[in-house]
């Protein structure tokens, strides 16, 4: 008995707690100014990167060893990896270890320049450093840790962009000589070992990364546009037992792609977004959009090279910007942004707005004129969730910039006096 009892008094008060807290009218009004914005609007779309590398193959069985850092820029007949046998693994693992200490005593020489004393960063791969220390330091380490995740994903980055690049000379420094000395001699041993048939060289100029697709998921262009079902494909892509493996310090086969080399200027990605009857708001070959790919990749300036129709979807065929530079293990994303119209005016937030109709093209707005509060009639020109681009009816004056509306508009009527 006690416990039901004790069960029927929780239950009153909390449904007299939330009745309370709905009908109560203590919200303090709130006022702003409309101000000028910019608003993007965007389609969620599935987006592919087609695979235009150009691969190199194991000329062997055996352990891959890079010569090279993922990432880095070469020239045709640079050598970028080899071939050693198995037997040898023992071997690969010590100049590997040897190799990464060698670098990281020449990240310790260089160090970092001093913010304070050099506010200019130095080289590419201190304003990467700077950055990542930033984010690293602002990353909160408790609840979503998407933000840290990211964070330290910038910091290996770094790391790398510090290995790859030139660092600034530091003087004659003992403990460097001896491993890179130590390097160098473990490497001719292991390039003794692979013979000249067992070292890859880059047959064209380009980035080189390790990081491989499997060769059943390469599909060129005229694939992407003769199949039937593009998005069950990019969908098919974008799960993880389909994304690209890391060949280096692996075990490879003979005629095993295990390099490949990116040419930055023939990044291609198909589309599809559903179809646009209206001739005049369709993309056309020539024409350029923005892509948000994920929070940290946006592609803007993207270049429509191909449109193939349909009756439901569209397949739109993007070249990216060629001061762009995607990864290799980027194979398909199915949440993309695509950004189909950008309007400036002026704006207030969605929130502000009373009976948005169905189609985001009309709305009310309470606005204050002459001192008092009067609900009027706007049209919506866009919208991306967050802000929205007015205007007012044909029936209403004008909207200026410095006008003053109500942003909460359900804690007052209309005719009241704003003091």
């Amino acid at each position: 008995m006690a416990m039901s009892v004790l069960v029927v008094i929780t239950v009153a008060l909390t449904i007299w707690s939330l009745v309370f807290i709905m009908a109560r009218r203590h919200e303090t009004t709130r006022l702003a100014f409309i101000t000028t914005r910019t608003v993007e609007e965007t389609i969620s779309c599935p987006v592919a990167f087609i695979d235009q590398h150009d691969k190199l193959l194991a000329p062997a069985d055996g352990i891959l060893v890079p010569l090279v850092e993922e990432g880095a820029r070469v020239a045709k007949g640079d050598r970028v990896a080899m071939i050693v046998p198995f037997h040898l693994e023992e071997d690969v693992e010590r100049f590997l270890s040897a190799n990464d200490a060698y670098h990281a005593r020449r990240i310790v020489l260089a160090g970092l320049s001093n913010s304070v004393e050099d506010v200019l960063p130095r080289t590419r791969s201190d304003s990467i450093m700077r950055e990542a220390i930033f984010s690293l330091s602002r990353a909160p380490i408790m609840g979503d840790l998407s933000a840290l995740k990211n964070a330290i994903e910038h910091m290996n980055l770094a790391l790398k962009a510090y290995r790859g690049e030139s660092l600034r000379e530091t003087g004659y420094d003992a403990e460097l000589t001896e491993r890179l000395r130590e390097r160098n001699q473990l490497l001719e041993q292991l390039e003794v070992s692979a013979g000249t048939d067992g070292i890859l060289t880059a047959l064209t100029p380009g980035t080189v990364s390790f990081i491989i697709s499997f060769p059943s998921d390469v599909m060129d262009e005229d694939s992407w546009r003769n199949i039937a079902d593009p998005r069950a494909e990019i969908e098919r892509l974008a799960n993880q037992s389909h994304q690209p493996i890391d060949s280096r310090q692996g075990r490879v086969s003979s005629n095993m792609p295990v390099v490949c080399i990116s040419n930055v200027a023939v990044n291609t990605m198909v589309t599809v977004i559903p179809h646009d009857p209206d001739e005049e708001t369709r993309l056309k070959r020539g024409m350029t959009v923005n892509l948000i790919v994920s929070p940290d990749l946006r592609l803007d300036r993207c270049r429509v090279s191909r449109v193939v129709r349909g009756d439901e979807d569209d397949r739109i065929f993007l070249k990216a910007p060629s001061d762009v530079e995607i990864s290799t293990s980027l194979i398909a994303v199915t949440d993309a942004q695509m950004i189909v119209k950008v309007s400036t005016g002026s704006a207030v937030p969605v929130r502000s707005l009373i009976g948005l109709s169905d189609d985001m093209t009309t709305a009310k707005l309470k606005k204050v004129k002459r001192g008092v509060t009067k609900t009027i009639e706007v049209d919506v020109l866009a919208c991306d969730g967050t802000y929205a681009i007015v205007q007012g009816s044909e029936y209403e004056e004008p909207l200026r910039e410095a006008d003053l509306y109500v942003v909460n508009p359900w804690t007052i009527d209309d005719g009241q006096l704003i003091d």
